[in-house]
């Protein structure tokens, strides 16, 4: 049995049979900029992670790299937290919780494969996606990025795309292009609506992929929701 919570934003839980990973996790991470009001608010606390096995951080803005939260949950759960050697730094725990990850590389992590996937977001200096699996099933979680032709060699069962836009990662009409290139068996949107400037449409995003041909079928979750596999 496989499971997939959306956290908001781009916070996944992934349950896997052998462990479980917290994808970008932003809980109570905030700035003092009224264009990054939080209008949508994390579901779940620290406390409610207490099963967490590897935490992946895709980039170092603060609504994907929660410091707090992330120190909190990997103290108190000895989880392993993947990254670039520029998050890692920042965190306070102990550096055997400490998993430095490149680009184009497969890593065995808890037992599943981590493979660290470079993308395009101008704004951070070291943004990576993250297909994340074992021999059953996989998930590609892309961070921030704008399209990019080189997504079309990544299979996935399960592939989290950002809609919002706003000059800082694909809109509906890209992250549609993407699914298209991919094809994944299930495309969930991500990165919308937290925030005034990245409004978008997920039915929109629905209703051009049902309008394909490809055999795609695509999931709005809603906040707090988890879906089986």
């Amino acid at each position: 049995m496989y499971e997939v919570q959306y956290l908001g934003h781009s916070f996944f839980k992934v349950k896997f049979p052998k462990a479980n990973v917290l994808i970008d996790p932003y809980i109570k991470s905030e700035t003092n900029s009224k264009d990054f009001t939080r209008l949508i608010k994390c579901p779940v606390s620290e406390k409610q992670l207490k099963d967490t096995d590897l935490i992946l951080v895709t980039h170092e803005h603060f609504d994907h790299f929660d410091h707090q939260a992330i120190e909190d949950i990997a103290k108190n759960n000895k989880s392993l937290v993947g990254s670039s050697s520029e998050i890692l730094n920042q965190l306070k725990i102990p550096p055997s919780l400490k998993v430095q990850l490149e680009p184009n590389k497969t890593f065995k992590l808890r037992g599943l494969s981590i493979k660290p996937i470079s993308v395009h977001h101008p704004t951070s200096f070291c943004p990576m996606g993250y297909s994340v699996g074992d021999k059953n099933f996989t998930v590609f979680h892309s961070g921030d990025t704008q399209l990019m032709d080189s997504l079309k060699s990544i299979k996935a069962d399960v592939a989290m795309l950002p809609i919002g836009g706003g000059n800082m990662t694909m809109d509906v009409v890209d992250a549609v292009r993407t699914v298209k290139m991919m094809k994944p068996k299930y495309a969930i949107p991500m990165h919308y609506n937290t925030f005034k400037m990245i409004r978008a449409q997920p039915l929109e995003f629905k209703e051009k992929i049902d309008k394909s041909i490809i055999p795609t079928k695509p999931l709005i979750m809603k906040v707090g929701e988890t879906i089986k596999f």
